[in-house]
């Protein structure tokens, strides 16, 4: 740049004595025909009285006053002395100051091209006198838009023309009063900017915001003030223009972040650098029991529950104070001392510089949560006891016991189906007030909702069970009630008294035990009957090995004979031995095959299935005598087979001439015959497949009889018929009501 041609002087103010020195070598490098003193601001008057500078240059930022109020000073004894701000303190409110002082030029200290700008603005002051201050260096300083508007001269278009000039139009752009850049910069539509001046003179400061776009198309907010001073008598306008759009962005974001937090569920505080709790939301009330007004000003302290110690915290705060976010499970303590464990998060807020000034703190309830999980893993490990039940009833009992530990409400009970009752009984039970434990029902087929539970396969859930019309007691004590199916085993009952007292979790938690248990109980079925099928499968093979081999040694010897005699009457008997290797086979591969099981039970009409059976048994001399009446509920055909085998075992003991007599008992039926009967040391052989007194018999007829009186959970008893003979006696050992269940009468 170019220096002052006659020697000049500059004045430079400042009580930093460092910097001073710094500037004023600065200085002196531009300014080579230009003295430049210093002075503090305590001796800034009485230095300009002794140099009577050209210029003066003064520090905003200076001990026991301002730049401002230094200007005011000298501007009271010299009017015309050129003074430059020089300050890192850049604002509206400082510029403002400085205009209404009288400053002529004004310098933002920032930057490394601050004192460049400075040495710009000193050679123009030099230069122009105090009357030719430009407002478009202050503009050039600041970031906002500065200038000072005479309303004598009746130009409201000049604060549009700073708009313009400050973001992208040009001053004629907005002075042709054509096109669209005016309209653009014009503020909202119901006050034009001529009413705006006036209001700032009648009424003072005015402030307003301006939708705005800039020459490229960029849309953005201004914030524009009308600030009214008086210069030498004149009533003027200090025109501060300034661009907001971030700083509304800002506020929308923290209005949103505001109603979030004011409408989270979860309980959110904010504290200080100290932690010190400067807001609470809502939600931080439900969740601790502190009100607001007991909360802010205390620390997170107060919910210490004494779980963790203080290393915990002095980790916890090592990070936050980072700037880091911390993360983690907490237990915590209600107002009231009751604990509860929180997920919670806490992260730094920032200020525009980085710098940690803030805390936030998210706190998830997940007491609840923690608690099912607890729950679900202590199912998990009750069921490996499970494994090692060999029952039904055994099983069905530790999952009561566990029940009973996992949910709050003590009365349940496991039904399990009965074939031989038809009805869902009673296995385990954990009874509260609500049921007692001796009043405890079973289902019969269709009777209550347990039943159709069991039949649809459908859990269900009541609030009220009473309101149910295939409630099984309309009047029972128990409101609330879940059932849950045990696959085709049974079902199980959860009740308690209070209405409403099953959330979908108790539900859940129910439903997987009822599933696990469900499979245990398949898989004791299925290993029950695996056991049963192996001991079948091994008595067929000893049996055959041993039943068989008689009668084949006997068709064998005469096959031998028929040989070496030509006699073909031994065919004869090698047929017969066939014809019993045949009978013996065929009750073999039903023992084998049916076991203990039946089909489906029916109502059977007893005299008419006995003469049935007794057609297909070869009784061409032997009598008998159907002494009752009546229905009987059983598998037709396995009934049917049962008395031809007892009739068929009479005539191949008794001859072919015995007598038979078929009568009732109170609760079954008897069939006897005036045969030899059987001793009683005899008595349970009888019933082993194989065994047999007679030559003619196979062994397997009253084996079979056993068989299917035990398939129908009935009871087989051998006695002394009243002639003399065997007397079979079967009865329904399981019916404790003969009214319920329909027998021969």
């Amino acid at each position: 740049m170019s220096a002052e041609t006659n020697l000049q002087t500059v004045l430079y103010v400042d009580d930093d004595r460092e910097r001073c020195d710094s500037v004023q070598s600065h200085l002196n490098r531009e300014f080579h025909e230009t003295r430049v003193t210093t002075s503090g601001s305590d001796a800034a008057v009485d230095a300009c009285e002794r140099a009577a500078p050209d210029c003066v240059v003064s520090r905003y930022e200076l001990a026991g006053t301002d730049g401002v109020e230094l200007l005011e000073r000298m501007r009271a004894r010299w009017p015309d002395l050129p003074v430059v701000l020089f300050t890192a303190a850049g604002s509206e409110a400082v510029a403002e100051q400085a205009v209404s002082a009288g400053v002529t030029a004004y310098v933002r200290a920032s930057g490394s091209e601050s004192v460049d700008r400075l040495v710009e603005r000193i050679d123009a002051a030099l230069e122009s006198s105090r009357e030719s201050t430009d407002s478009a260096l202050l503009r050039e300083a600041l970031e906002e838009t500065v200038l000072v508007y005479d309303p004598a001269r009746d130009d409201p278009d000049r604060i549009r023309e700073a708009v313009c000039d400050h973001w992208g139009h040009s001053p004629e752009e907005c002075d042709s009063r054509q096109g669209s850049p005016q309209a653009q910069i014009q503020p909202e539509p119901s006050r034009s900017v001529a009413e705006w001046v006036d209001r700032a003179r009648t009424e003072g400061t005015q402030r307003f915001e301006w939708p705005c776009t800039t020459l490229d198309g960029r849309e953005f907010w201004a914030e524009v003030t009308l600030n009214p001073i008086s210069q030498e008598g004149d009533d003027q306008l200090v025109v501060v223009v300034r661009d907001i759009t971030a700083q509304r962005r800002k506020a929308q974001r923290l209005q949103a972040f505001q109603e979030a937090v004011e409408h989270a569920g979860h309980s959110i505080y904010i504290t200080d650098v100290d932690g010190e709790i400067e807001y609470v939301n809502d939600a931080f009330e439900t969740a601790t029991g502190y009100s607001e007004r007991e909360a802010v000003g205390q620390t997170p302290s107060l919910l210490k529950s004494g779980k963790h110690d203080e290393e915990y915290y002095e980790q916890l705060w090592e990070t936050i104070l980072t700037g880091e976010t911390w993360e983690d499970e907490l237990v915590n303590e209600h107002k009231d001392g009751s604990r509860y464990i929180a997920n919670q998060t806490i992260a730094p807020i920032t200020d525009e510089t980085g710098e940690v000034v803030r805390f936030v703190a998210v706190n998830a309830d997940i007491t609840e949560q923690k608690r099912r999980e607890q729950q679900l893993q202590t199912l998990y490990e009750a069921t490996a006891e499970w494994l090692d039940a060999d029952s039904k009833t055994e099983v069905c009992a530790m999952a009561s016991d566990q029940l009973a530990a996992l949910l709050e409400f003590d009365e349940h009970g496991f039904h399990l189906y009965d074939e031989a009752t038809g009805c869902l009984e009673p296995i385990a039970v954990s009874a509260g007030e609500a049921i007692p434990t001796d009043d405890v029902p079973a289902f019969a087929e269709g009777e209550g909702i347990a039943w159709r539970v069991y039949e649809t396969g459908e859990a269900r859930r009541y609030d009220d069970v009473r309101t149910d019309p295939d409630a099984y007691n309309p009047d029972t004590d128990a409101r609330s009630e879940l059932i849950v199916p045990l696959g085709d085993h049974g079902v199980l009952l959860v009740s308690s008294a209070a209405p409403e007292a099953f959330t979908e979790t108790d539900e859940t938690i129910v439903k997987v035990l009822a599933s696990m248990l469900a499979e245990v109980l398949t898989r004791i079925d299925r290993e029950s009957e695996l056991e049963q099928q192996n001991s079948r499968l091994q008595e067929f093979a000893n049996l055959v090995s041993h039943d068989l081999r008689n009668p084949l040694s006997v068709a064998r010897a005469h096959l031998d004979l028929a040989k070496e005699s030509g006699d073909l009457d031994h065919l004869a008997d090698i047929e017969t031995a066939h014809d019993r290797m045949e009978r013996i086979i065929e009750d073999l591969l039903w023992l084998a095959r049916e076991g203990r099981a039946i089909g489906q039970t029916e109502t059977v009409d007893l005299p008419n299935l006995v003469e049935q059976a007794w057609s297909h048994v070869d009784t061409p001399e032997a009598t008998l005598l159907v002494a009752c009446e009546g229905e009987i509920t059983a598998d037709e055909d396995r009934l049917q087979q049962l008395f031809e085998n007892l009739f068929r075992n009479s005539i191949e003991h008794g001859g072919s001439d015995v007598a038979l007599r078929i009568g009732s008992l109170d609760d079954g039926f008897f069939v006897e015959d005036d045969g030899p009967g059987i001793p009683v040391d005899e008595r349970e052989q009888v019933l082993d497949p194989g065994y047999s007194t007679a030559e003619e018999s196979t062994g397997y007829g009253l084996a079979v009889v056993d068989r299917i009186v035990d398939a129908h959970g009935w009871s087989l008893t051998i006695t002394d018929a009243d002639d003399g003979g065997a007397r079979f006696e079967v009865r329904n050992v399981g019916q404790s009501d003969p009214e319920t269940q329909s027998w021969c009468s």
